[in-house]
């Protein structure tokens, strides 16, 4: 018997009372490691009313690294299932909230939903999110890394949502920016996102990305200087990558 066996063998037999001792005695695995396999069977398992008492679990009361943090993680993954077969507004927005969550893993969490969504229909998972290009730095980072996920790329009409998505958010850096780290967090986003969607369709993705490099803008020639020395580029589009490098450090 496995891990995902076990822990399945092992949510169905004991009471649902039990389960938030049950996850939090075995949150981490390797010292401070996310225990992600039972995360995602307690998302199969669970009921949605555990991932709405789940989700409220705040940063002061479950502090990052806490066993009772890792509920709310489990929570929010929970929260993805259910949305990937059923719409609800009010679920959208309590994710939404927990994308500018200051716990990483949290965040992360977020981002996973969010691809539970894509898989069984990106297109859904856009309209879904259409409005989080729109908010704070951390939401357009959550979406962004959602939509432009290697798994979600598999047709044309989904790397052209993620381009128009990528694009949106890159505008974000055009503008006067009131930088913090959570901008800081987004232009790491944005620039692996570039790296990503070109890999996934280099002659429309090349076409896209060489317009925003002859911009001449201070924060977007950096986004693009760290996706193009993304490994997946150099490998892919050496000679590409090369040509635009020299020429974003001569402009």
């Amino acid at each position: 018997m496995d891990k995902i066996e076990s822990y399945e063998k092992v949510l169905i037999n004991i009471s649902p009372r039990k389960w938030p001792s049950f996850l939090m005695k075995n949150a981490f695995v390797s010292g401070n490691e996310i225990n992600i396999e039972l995360a995602e069977e307690f998302a199969r398992v669970g009921t949605v009313m555990d991932f709405k008492r789940f989700i409220r679990i705040d940063y002061t009361d479950a502090p990052e690294g806490s066993e009772k943090s890792f509920l709310t993680y489990c929570g929010i993954l929970g929260l993805g299932k259910y949305l990937s077969k059923y719409y609800d507004k009010g679920l959208l927005i309590q994710l939404r909230e927990r994308a500018n969550d200051p716990r990483l893993p949290i965040r992360q969490a977020v981002v996973k939903a969010l691809q539970y969504i894509g898989r069984q229909k990106s297109h859904r998972l856009v309209d879904y999110i259409a409005d989080w290009k729109n908010g704070t730095p951390l939401e357009q980072r959550a979406c962004i890394a959602a939509v432009c996920s290697p798994e979600l790329l598999k047709d044309r009409k989904s790397i052209l949502e993620a381009l128009e998505l990528l694009e949106w958010v890159t505008v974000t850096f055009v503008g006067d920016v009131d930088w913090n780290k959570d901008y800081e967090v987004l232009q790491e986003e944005v620039a692996q996102c570039w790296a990503i969607v070109v890999v996934a369709n280099p002659e429309k993705g090349k076409q896209v990305m060489e317009r925003w490099m002859k911009e001449d803008h201070l924060l977007v020639d950096v986004m693009m200087k760290k996706s193009l020395l993304n490994n997946s580029m150099q490998v892919l589009e050496g000679e590409w990558v090369n040509k635009w490098l020299q020429n974003l450090t001569t402009q």
